[in-house]
């Protein structure tokens, strides 16, 4: 379950006034508040008892105040400094216990964000065309070559470049054939929304992998898939390492998701593959 003490912390700067000063009251007396009512809280903080509803409802729609509470009380044990940014004065177990804590939310709620309906849209754009061109800048290029590499696997046609000029070449080359799939955490690069232009221009299917879906990139995609990036909003963003996690995660998503339409064909070229590795490419000892 995602942690409600650490989904408030992220929420923090996008919150109101009235809400921030909640939500420090919770973050800073988690064990009391999970004993009040709402009018307690309320006379502590102190708010409206209706602020107080409105604030549970954010992050508990469906059970309000009380689930609110009951979230709150299942996290009563949680060493509160998993929840602190990295520091310089950090053991390596806490750095174990804070990296893994924020991987885990990472996880958790790129599971939320992605929805199903997108995956199989996505997944039959990926089945209808045969080449697939995969793009990103920085390291968001890490993820296009993963999703290179894993498609390649199973006999898709999968190219990556990250210069604009020769990946538009090859996209308009092929473009009756082609879709496109360009990774951008931000969605707001240049580059990226200038291939999105292009073949947007040209009629060719666009599926955008980013954290935000109402960037510039989501506005021209044919099929978004949204991944979270909310620890990328800490102060050291945890070595911009998360985000880049749930990019990583939501291709595997992807990969398996097609891996399985054709499950037998693909087994087979995968142990094709792997029996001709280990045949010419042995290491010598």
């Amino acid at each position: 379950m995602e942690s409600l003490i650490f989904s408030i912390k992220q929420a923090l700067p996008n919150l109101t006034k009235t809400e921030q000063k909640i939500a420090n009251y919770i973050i800073e007396y988690p064990t009391d508040v999970t004993t009040m009512s709402v009018q307690d809280l309320a006379q502590k903080i102190p708010t409206s008892s209706a602020s107080i509803v409105r604030f549970s409802k954010l992050f508990c729609p469906d059970t309000g105040f009380s689930g609110f509470k009951l979230r709150l009380s299942a996290e009563s044990d949680q060493d509160s400094e998993i929840y602190d940014e990295i520091s310089p004065n950090d053991s390596m177990d806490d750095l174990k216990k804070k990296l893994s804590f924020r991987i885990n939310q990472t996880i958790l709620r790129t599971n939320t964000a992605l929805t199903d309906a997108n995956l199989n849209s996505a997944i039959k754009i990926l089945h209808e065309k045969n080449l697939i061109v995969s793009f990103g800048i920085g390291a968001s290029h890490i993820t296009a070559e993963d999703f290179q590499q894993k498609f390649f696997r199973i006999g898709k046609t999968v190219i990556t470049n990250n210069d604009l000029h020769v990946i538009s070449t090859i996209l308009l080359a092929k473009k009756e054939q082609a879709a496109v799939v360009i990774i951008s955490n931000s969605g707001e690069t240049k580059e990226a929304i200038e291939l999105a232009h292009l073949a947007k221009q040209n009629k060719i299917p666009i599926i955008v992998l980013t954290h935000n879906n109402v960037s510039a990139l989501a506005k021209l995609a044919t099929v978004v898939l949204v991944h979270d990036d909310s620890t990328e909003n800490s102060s050291l963003r945890s070595a911009a390492t998360t985000s880049l996690i749930a990019q990583f995660y939501a291709i595997d998503l992807l990969y398996y998701s097609y891996f399985k339409l054709d499950f037998s064909k693909h087994v087979k070229e995968i142990i094709t593959s792997q029996k001709y590795i280990a045949k010419n490419f042995k290491e010598e000892s």
